[in-house]
C-alpha cells in the first residue's frame, strides 16, 4: 500500500466533507475500506446518561444496529474511555487481548453472530456531554491491522478529528442561522442585516418582499445603494467615528428606515461590521412590547422592563432600583449589560435607539 499517497487522497475528501454530508459520509466510507473494515461508524458516549450513539453508519443494516442497542452495555471498549480521553486509538485485542476477547460476551453475542471480529477506536474528541470516536469493525476472521493500516490509521487520525470538529461547528452555525432567521420572521417589519457596503448578509421574510417592491432603496432593482443610506451605514458600522450610533431616514413611502448597529458583529472574530436596517411605518404591523428588544438585542425580562423604565422616567438610579424592586448592585449590573448589548454608553443614547425603533409611541 502507498500509505502516503492513500492518505492525502483521503485527507482531500475529508475536508471536502466538512460542507457537505454526501461527501462527508463517502469520505467515512474510504477511510473505512482503506482500513480494512467492514463496517464503521461514528459513535458517541453520552456521559450523563453512560450511553452510545451511532451516527454516519456504514455497513451496518437497522436490525445490526438494533442488536448492538441491546448488547452495548456489555462491550469491554468502555473500559479504554481514559485511553480515548488521552487521545490514543483504542484496537481491542491489543488492548484486552485475544484470549480474553474470545470469552466475551460482547464478541459471543453480538460480533460474531454479524459477521464481525475485532475493531478500533479512533479518538475524535469531546466537549461537555459526547466523547466523539471512529469505530471501524474488520470482519470475522481477518488478520489483524498490518503495519501499512496502522500507519494510515494514525495518519488519518488528527485531520479526521479536526474535520469532525469543523463539522460539527459548522453544524450548529447552520442550527443558529435557522433560528435566528425564524426569531426574525415573528417581526411584523422587514429587518435586514447588510455591510456598510449594503451588502445583504441576512434578512426576514418581510425583508425579502420588502427588496422586490420597486420603491425600496436596497431593493435587487435598484441601480445604486443612495448616498444617505450609505453614510448611515458606516455610522452604524462604526466607520469614521468613535463609536457605532443609530440613525434614520424618511421613505418615499412615508415611513422610515432605521439603521443600527448590529449586535451580532461583537460575535464575529474579524469579521465585516454590519449593521441593521429596519423599515416601519403603516403598512406595517406593530411588534408586540419587548419582542423587538428582545430578538434584536437578545435582552432578557428584566433588562428589557429597566430600559423601558429608563427611558420614559429621568430617576436616579437608587429611585429606579426601589421602583423596580432590585438592588442597587443588580440594577447597575442590568444596565451595564442592555448598553454592552445595544452598543449604547449612556441613558441618552438608549433612549434615542428606543426611538427610532418606534417603542416610546404612547400605550407601548
Amino acid at each position: 500500500m502507498d500509505t502516503k499517497g492513500t492518505a492525502l487522497h483521503l485527507l482531500e475528501r475529508l475536508y471536502d466533507g466538512v460542507l457537505s454530508e454526501d461527501q462527508w459520509r463517502q469520505s467515512l466510507r474510504d477511510i473505512s475500506l482503506s482500513l480494512g473494515a467492514a463496517s464503521a461508524g461514528q459513535v458517541a458516549l453520552h456521559t450523563p446518561t453512560d450511553s452510545l450513539e451511532l451516527d454516519e453508519l456504514i455497513g451496518m443494516p437497522p436490525k445490526m444496529v438494533a442488536h448492538f442497542d441491546e448488547m452495548q452495555d456489555l462491550d469491554p471498549g468502555r473500559a479504554a474511555s481514559p485511553l480515548l480521553a488521552a487521545g490514543r486509538i483504542y484496537v481491542d485485542y491489543e488492548f484486552h487481548g485475544q484470549a480474553r476477547l474470545q470469552r466475551e460476551p460482547f464478541y459471543q453475542e453480538f460480533l460474531k453472530p454479524n459477521g464481525l471480529g475485532t475493531y478500533a477506536l479512533l479518538p475524535l474528541g469531546q466537549d461537555e456531554e459526547r466523547m466523539y470516536t471512529f469505530s471501524v469493525q474488520r470482519e470475522n476472521g481477518r488478520p489483524p491491522l498490518d503495519d501499512d493500516e496502522t500507519r494510515l490509521m494514525h495518519a488519518v487520525l488528527p485531520h479526521l478529528r479536526t474535520a469532525l470538529h469543523l463539522q460539527l461547528r459548522f453544524r450548529q452555525q447552520q442550527a443558529e442561522s435557522l433560528l435566528l432567521r425564524h426569531m426574525l420572521d415573528r417581526l411584523g417589519f422587514p429587518l435586514l442585516v447588510c455591510s456598510a457596503r449594503g451588502r445583504i448578509v441576512q434578512s426576514n421574510h418581510l425583508g425579502d418582499i420588502w427588496r422586490q417592491q420597486p420603491d425600496c432603496p436596497l431593493g435587487a432593482r435598484a441601480s445604486s445603494l443612495p448616498q444617505p443610506i450609505r453614510r448611515l451605514l458606516d455610522r452604524a458600522c462604526g466607520h469614521g467615528a468613535e463609536a457605532p450610533s443609530a440613525g434614520s431616514l424618511a421613505l418615499p413611502d412615508g415611513g422610515r428606515l432605521i439603521v443600527l448597529p448590529c449586535p451580532l458583529t461583537q460575535d464575529l472574530r474579524g469579521g465585516d461590521a454590519l449593521a441593521l436596517l429596519a423599515a416601519q411605518g403603516p403598512q406595517w404591523r406593530p411588534t408586540p412590547r419587548g419582542t423587538l428588544l428582545r430578538t434584536l438585542f437578545r435582552l432578557t425580562p428584566a433588562e428589557i422592563r429597566l430600559a423601558h423604565h429608563l427611558a420614559r422616567h429621568d430617576d436616579p438610579l437608587p429611585t429606579v432600583a426601589e421602583t423596580l424592586n432590585v438592588s442597587l448592585n443588580t440594577l447597575r449590573t442590568q444596565l451595564r449589560s442592555i448598553f454592552d448589548k445595544t452598543q449604547t454608553r449612556r441613558q441618552a443614547d438608549l433612549v434615542r435607539l428606543m426611538g427610532h425603533l418606534g417603542l416610546l409611541t404612547p400605550g407601548d
